[in-house]
């Protein structure tokens, strides 16, 4: 665990950082959980000189942002040393706007292989086999996603995405305390969706088959809805609805130019 550290990964669109806040609170947060107490005044003007200098002074407006945050193992005989050592990638974006697709993303479920509740489960962290190995079982057996169950069997999320199902009008979430990366958009959804029931619960396998729509988010690319689990398939009519109340929320307070 030498190497640990935290991921942020943050939409750029027009020299802007899409969800700022909440990405901010979230390192934040994950800061804590390692031990480090940071500011987010420091955390967030650490990342907006990262965007000016190293980003926009290039010339660069619309990309993937990939911070990678590590304790300064200097700082600890070094006091004047910053704490934390910064590094980012830059990608370009597979869209600038959240557009609704008409296919649906095809899922399975990781066998054999759980993770583990411990105090780092619900950080975006580099220690992250079990998710490229979700990737990799599902892309082999031709399948877009594999879902990643937690040592107690239920769902924790999938391998860049978190999950929501519904059933009967409702929409579910696996609750942190069954394992799931805490995703930007998993708190937009809970937080800020109007019109929509959204609840946590603890999932189980069977719970996926007899859903009547599954989704999956992302900061990146959104909201994708599922076609298909194994070899069980589902609709899309109640997802869309959520896309589009999504959309709203979005270009209220993020800008219309992202839907």
């Amino acid at each position: 665990m030498s190497s640990f550290g935290l991921i942020e990964t943050i939409k750029v669109v027009n020299g802007r950082l899409v969800f700022k806040n909440l990405h901010v609170s979230r390192l934040h947060r994950s800061l804590k959980a390692i031990k480090i107490d940071e500011t987010e005044y420091k955390i967030e003007d650490r990342i907006l000189r990262i965007l000016k200098y190293e980003c926009i002074g290039k010339g660069l407006k619309n990309f993937r942002l990939r911070i990678e945050v590590q304790k300064n193992k200097m700082h600890e005989y070094m006091p004047d040393v910053s704490p934390l050592k910064w590094h980012f990638t830059l990608r370009p974006l597979e869209s600038v706007q959240y557009l609704w697709r008409e296919d649906g993303l095809s899922l399975t479920v990781l066998p054999k292989q759980t993770k583990p509740l411990d105090a780092f489960c619900n950080l975006k962290h580099t220690d992250r086999a079990i998710y490229d190995n979700a990737l990799y079982y599902a892309r082999d057996n031709d399948f877009d996603e594999a879902l990643v169950l937690n040592e107690n069997h239920t769902v924790a999320d999938a391998s860049i995405y978190n999950m929501f199902v519904i059933k009967d009008g409702i929409v579910y979430t696996p609750p942190l305390s069954d394992g799931p990366v805490a995703g930007v958009l998993r708190e937009l959804l809970l937080t800020r969706l109007e019109g929509f029931t959204i609840q946590e619960k603890s999932l189980e396998i069977a719970d996926i088959y007899a859903a009547d729509e599954i989704f999956l988010t992302n900061v990146i690319r959104g909201i994708r809805w599922v076609s298909r689990c194994d070899d069980h398939y589902y609709g899309h009519t109640t997802t869309q609805r959520v896309f589009e109340a999504f959309r709203k929320v979005v270009a209220e307070h993020y800008g219309e130019h992202l839907v």
